[in-house]
């Protein structure tokens, strides 16, 4: 995905310029105001937003 990294970056830099506002955009895209974890993926979660889908 383009910008995915500089995403990352952003988030995990807290002197980065776009870092406060990365955290709020990130909630809004996953529904969860928990800290974004690039590394968890709720695939039970996927499987039932799919089936919604198709």
């Amino acid at each position: 995905m383009p910008g995915y990294e500089d995403i990352m970056d952003a988030l995990a830099d807290p002197s980065h310029p776009d870092h406060a506002g990365y955290p709020a955009w990130a909630a809004d895209m996953t529904g969860s105001t928990e800290p974004f974890d690039p590394a968890f993926l709720d695939i039970a979660d996927v499987n039932r937003t799919l089936a919604t889908l198709f």
